[in-house]
């Protein structure tokens, strides 16, 4: 397993990720976002030398985690994945759908459509500079999406993408003999026990029984690597939702 920083929340710097996660093998540099943090280039940037890592962790027979502050990274994951002729199914684990376009998007927030990018819907700038073909519905499932909005609820529902609360009540509907990427919004869990969330939905799993459903998933499925979108540094209060995600997480890194 090799390990990547990505200091980045949505192309701007993200300072305090590294903070209870434990030493990293490579951390993306400041300087990738230039001098327009925010601005697509920056985005774009950022996901190329995810992609990159992705490529050599694949190549070198080691299995990548990306740590980063938005889901935008998964973009990169993945196009890196291809890039190495994998198409693996992809598990996205998110308390929000992510799949707002620009056409349903009140906000129009980056942080609310890379689920829909992947899959090859609305603004696909950054799927297309990455090289990235877009993911069939029928290898994608979202896990535990419970604050959907108005405009993502209706595209999600007249998809093809497979849909659960929990990750085991679902199992033996999982595709078998293909490889698994696991995309891991931290706010998935509730907020009780991870409350230093930028978009805190109320509910959800704790973290226990996150963990304990994590770890009957690594006994079914093969994962190739994760990608973990992570909580607000800046509101962490000496790190316990860090801590209490990082705990979560290890269920999955320790069988990457």
């Amino acid at each position: 397993m090799r390990k990547c920083l990505s200091p980045f929340f949505i192309g701007c710097r993200e300072p305090g990720l590294d903070i209870g996660t434990g030493p990293f093998d490579i951390q993306l540099p400041q300087s990738l976002i230039g001098s327009k943090p925010g601005s697509k280039n920056a985005i774009i940037n950022i996901n190329v030398a995810i992609q990159d890592f992705i490529v050599e962790t694949v190549r070198s027979g080691e299995k990548p985690v990306v740590l980063s502050g938005d889901c935008l990274s998964a973009i990169g994951c993945l196009a890196g994945l291809q890039r190495c002729d994998i198409h693996p199914y992809l598990l996205w684990f998110d308390a929000h759908g992510d799949f707002h376009t620009p056409e349903t998007s009140i906000s129009r927030h980056l942080g609310g459509m890379p689920l829909a990018m992947i899959t090859g819907r609305g603004d696909l700038t950054f799927t297309t500079v990455a090289g990235m073909m877009p993911l069939p519905d029928n290898r994608v499932c979202l896990v535990g999406g419970r604050d959907l909005e108005s405009g993502e609820k209706e595209t999600i529902e007249a998809s093809k993408i497979l849909i659960c609360d929990r990750i085991t009540d679902i199992l033996n509907e999982l595709p078998k003999n293909i490889d698994f990427w696991i995309h891991f919004d931290t706010d998935y869990i509730n907020p009780i026990d991870a409350p230093a969330m930028r978009y805190p939905a109320k509910g959800g799993a704790s973290a226990q029984l996150v963990k304990f459903d994590l770890a009957q998933l690594t006994n079914c499925i093969n994962i190739i690597g994760l990608s973990v979108s992570a909580w607000a540094p800046h509101l962490d209060v000496e790190a316990h939702t860090a801590n209490a995600c990082w705990d979560v997480i290890s269920s999955l890194t320790l069988k990457v």
